[in-house]
């Protein structure tokens, strides 16, 4: 007798490239997607990173756009514990999850997230990718 786990799949999942591993402070990550299902949903932001990230953390700016309206969040992510150790799963590419927020989206709402780094450096090294996880 077989027993077979149920699991969901994401509604959405993807991660962008950032060119040259240097992510400049004016390129915006857009991730866009229309939700089929009237229902509450969860957001995770994704990131990978290599160890020529040069800060211990990485600030963000988060806009989150729908027809519930809109919201800017400030996400502040640790990049390394407090002995100068990267933090994150992975080995030569870090990999970071950062839970953003929940919100009821009904059904064929567009829902577009846009992620900038608000970090003094203009350019910032070792960024490789930025993701969305949207999860009912």
């Amino acid at each position: 007798m077989a027993v077979a786990a149920c699991s969901q799949l994401p509604a959405y999942s993807h991660y962008e490239h950032i060119d040259g591993e240097n992510w400049r402070r004016d390129d915006t990550v857009t991730f866009q997607t229309v939700v089929r299902d009237s229902a509450s949903y969860r957001l995770t932001l994704g990131l990978r990173a290599t160890n020529a990230y040069p800060y211990t953390q990485l600030s963000l700016d988060v806009g989150i756009h729908s027809a519930a309206g809109t919201q800017h969040s400030p996400v502040t992510v640790d990049i390394t514990d407090p002995d100068g150790e990267m933090k994150g799963s992975g080995t030569v590419i870090r990999h970071y999850d950062m839970p953003l927020s929940s919100l009821t989206l009904r059904s064929n709402d567009t829902l577009t997230v846009s992620v900038t780094h608000t970090m003094s450096r203009f350019s910032l090294p070792g960024i490789t990718d930025i993701g969305l996880t949207v999860e009912q």
